[in-house]
């Protein structure tokens, strides 16, 4: 297995998961994902790294996958300048986050329509806390119990 397969595998290469500094930059950056995503997408070149990357399971009405697209956190800036055009209203909430060194994790829920679903999004960070990669899956119920 590879170490992004294994956990318990270790690259001195890579962050020191337990490094405080890298943490809290990446819980400032974790705690204004959702605002970029609901109001403000400039927010991404703030706390979006260079070589940003993102996949969403999600595609578009008409079966495409723009995010596919994106290669640095300029590009994601201005998808999200596109997306909330198209999604005008759509509110996402926190239910869940948690930070672990480099790693982090965010159950969410999203209102559109006057319909709740929920998703969960993985994310790793950079040695400055900004978010480098991104997994995101939606679902088609709330993740709240």
């Amino acid at each position: 297995m590879t170490e992004t397969t294994n956990p318990t595998t270790t690259n001195p290469t890579t962050t020191n998961p337990t490094n405080p500094e890298t943490a809290a930059a990446a819980r400032r950056s974790l705690d204004r994902w959702l605002t970029m995503w609901n109001t403000d997408g400039d927010i991404a070149r703030e706390i979006c790294a260079d070589d940003f990357r993102i996949r969403l399971t999600s595609t578009e009405p008409d079966g495409s996958a723009p995010a596919d697209d994106i290669r640095s956190a300029e590009d994601f800036a201005r998808y999200l300048r596109w997306w909330h055009e198209q999604n005008p209203g759509v509110v996402f909430t926190a239910v869940a986050d948690a930070i672990d060194g480099e790693h982090g994790r965010l159950l969410w829920d999203v209102e559109a329509d006057g319909r709740r679903a929920g998703g969960v999004d993985v994310f790793d960070f950079d040695r400055d806390g900004r978010v480098r990669r991104v997994w995101s899956v939606g679902g088609q119920r709330s993740v709240r119990s």
